[in-house]
């Protein structure tokens, strides 16, 4: 769990973190460097899932010695099947990282929504759904890792 006190927020007890894959951990389908040993440091604190179309074909080559569950969607509506996978979640205690139009809903619903604006850019629907924007997924591993800069960043 990661625990932090945000004034004005309140107390907050993340327990699940959701991903994006390709523009979040990944460009054009393989994961970025830093990730994986980033994700098995955050997995000692959060329950990890990874969300993805997986538009490139290559999520389960690149996640499979992880410490994560990773779910390939399958419907039309991407937005919404990111939605209702968070839902199985208590939302006070889930922390979700995305940066495309279909990552809006789960960025709106978490209880902390990060974008990323990596070299494959962000949607302007999702930052606006974002509690906080970084400019690459270390950043974003960052605020987890010390949680005191969600404090700086969250405070009212």
């Amino acid at each position: 769990m990661v625990h932090v006190q945000i004034p004005g927020l309140g107390s907050v007890d993340l327990e699940v973190l959701v991903l994006d894959y390709n523009g979040t951990l990944a460009l054009d389908g393989v994961m970025l460097k830093p990730v994986k040993e980033a994700i098995g440091r955050l997995a000692e604190q959060l329950e990890i899932h990874v969300l993805t179309s997986d538009t490139f074909g290559t999520v389960a080559r690149q996640c499979q010695e992880l410490p994560v569950q990773v779910k390939v969607l399958s419907g039309v509506d991407h937005s919404a099947e990111k939605e209702a996978y968070l839902k199985q979640f208590a939302p006070r205690q889930t922390v979700a990282i995305g940066n495309g139009s279909n990552d809006r809903l789960m960025l709106e619903k978490a209880q902390i929504g990060i974008v990323v604006m990596g070299p494959e850019g962000c949607s302007g629907k999702a930052l606006q759904a974002a509690d906080v924007m970084v400019g690459c997924i270390e950043d974003a591993f960052g605020l987890l890792l010390e949680p005191q800069r969600l404090v700086a960043t969250l405070r009212r």
